[in-house]
């Protein structure tokens, strides 16, 4: 929906059907969300920013209105989405509301959909619903779940085990690589990163590789010893994933000990 008024009629009404407390306010956030206490039944009600936030806002800019739009097509079945509708009298437009620019806000919300749904420990809930999101932005979440873990986890090993991300990304299709050793090694030679305090930490930087590799590198990474979560719940190269990137291709390492060990 566009507003053709200079007056930014749009804007006013927002405000005055009490969809937004003020038009500073509304330009602030760029978006509709659904209010405290508002009824959801599932899957509305899952923890994910794009069904908190299903409508997204675009502020007027010189001659172009207000606009307002849906942050994904399949959103004018949220019933939030539907209460404003009957309100304003109006359908919002299915396709998002950019910028001048041709920028919205809808492809951000997929990668919301799906971290924020392996942030809350609901990937089945996340398969259920990927046709709100993409298979990159799945495999981007899964790499963010077996990076990080929640700060309340005192085992500290993750938001998804090794055995989730495989069952995810085999959903999603993903083929595993033939190569466990070689896939690891297509990340970035480990570098001490010496923090502020002294303690030292070895980040994984994998480049430009593509999300289903990095994803795999992590699966193997942390199922073979390579990687290993420290005390705050973050991965990073193990000593034995140091050692084993630096031998290569070679059959053998030289451990930290000084003695020889097989690389398999």
């Amino acid at each position: 929906m566009m507003d053709t008024s200079n007056t930014d009629a749009l804007g006013a009404a927002l405000v005055e059907k009490g969809f937004a407390l003020s038009l500073t306010l509304l330009d602030i956030n760029n978006s509709l969300s659904v209010p405290h206490g508002f009824e959801l039944p599932p899957p509305w009600n899952l923890p994910s920013r794009m069904f908190r936030y299903p409508i997204e806002v675009c502020r007027p800019d010189d001659d172009q209105p207000r606009k307002i739009g849906l942050r994904h097509p399949l959103l004018a079945d949220h019933p939030y989405v539907r209460h404003v509708e009957g309100i304003l009298g109006f359908e919002i437009d299915r396709n998002g509301a950019p910028n001048r620019h041709g920028y919205s806000t809808g492809p951000t919300a997929r990668w919301w959909h799906a971290v924020d749904l392996i942030s809350a420990r609901k990937w089945r809930e996340l398969l259920a619903t990927r046709e709100f999101t993409e298979p990159d932005c799945i495999m981007q979440a899964v790499a963010f779940g077996c990076r990080y873990s929640h700060h309340e986890d005192r085992k500290a090993s993750g938001y998804i085990s090794t055995a989730e991300a495989r069952e995810i990304v085999s959903a999603v299709g993903a083929r595993e690589p033939d190569e466990r050793g070689a896939t690891i090694r297509a990340f970035s030679t480990p570098s001490l990163c010496r923090q502020d305090k002294g303690s030292e930490h070895w980040p994984i930087n994998h480049g430009h590789l593509t999300a289903e590799d990095v994803v795999w590198g992590f699966i193997f990474g942390i199922e073979d010893g390579w990687f290993r979560h420290d005390r705050s719940g973050f991965l990073q190269w193990s000593e034995l994933g140091r050692e084993r990137y630096a031998a290569g291709d070679s059959t053998t390492y030289m451990q930290a000990s000084g003695q020889a060990a097989f690389a398999f």
